[in-house]
């Protein structure tokens, strides 16, 4: 079977993509440079409410320093979480293979998730522009918008779950225990972004 360009590919076969890239290395550089935009886009996504309104008058600098901030919990989540990710999937019968995990992240988290990423970074640009504009079509496309996002981090979730799944040669249930058991930590993670940024801005 010849295989298709993954970032397309796991969207609709994330299984048989798994597969495919368990067979292939990954670059380095290139998985460092995907979780840095990961962490990054993920870090504007969680930003305070206040954080938005703010660049919405003009002050990007809290934004910005909300999305540096989260940059850094980009290789956090490879090094780290794949790290854990790959020991605790041992203990549910897994094959505890870290470097399968970490294919994991970039290809069934990171590359979707930067996909969602910069559609929600574009959905805020329209926001603001609603702000402006005060139009029944750009506040329709937005409340749309929001709702398509909302729907494809479910999917985001299936596709970590599938291959994970596949990564580790567990049953899907496992795989979801095991998910729900570290999600809570993924979730602390960006807490403590947000509240750093908050420090730091003041």
């Amino acid at each position: 079977m010849k295989q298709t360009n993954p970032w397309l590919a796991i969207w609709v076969a994330p299984r048989q993509t798994m597969k495919d890239t368990l067979k292939s290395d990954i670059h380095k550089q290139a998985t460092l440079i995907l979780s840095i935009i990961f962490g990054g886009l993920t870090g504007f996504w969680f930003s305070r409410s206040e954080t938005l309104l703010l660049a919405s008058t003009g002050n990007f600098f809290p934004l910005i320093v909300t999305i540096l901030i989260g940059a850094f919990t980009g290789p956090i989540l490879y090094y780290g979480f794949s790290f854990a990710f790959g020991h605790v999937g041992g203990w549910y019968g897994g094959n505890g293979n870290i470097k399968a995990t970490r294919k994991v992240f970039v290809y069934a988290l990171f590359m979707p998730g930067i996909f969602v990423g910069l559609l929600n970074l574009i959905l805020f640009g329209l926001a603001l522009l609603t702000l402006q504009a005060q139009t029944p079509i750009l506040r329709t496309i937005v409340s749309f918008g929001s709702v398509m996002i909302d729907l494809t981090v479910v999917w985001v979730f299936g596709i970590f779950l599938i291959a994970y799944s596949e990564a580790q040669k567990i049953g899907m249930m496992k795989a979801l225990l095991v998910i729900i058991a570290m999600i809570g930590c993924l979730a602390g993670l960006y807490i403590v972004v947000d509240l750093l940024a908050h420090l730091l801005i003041g």
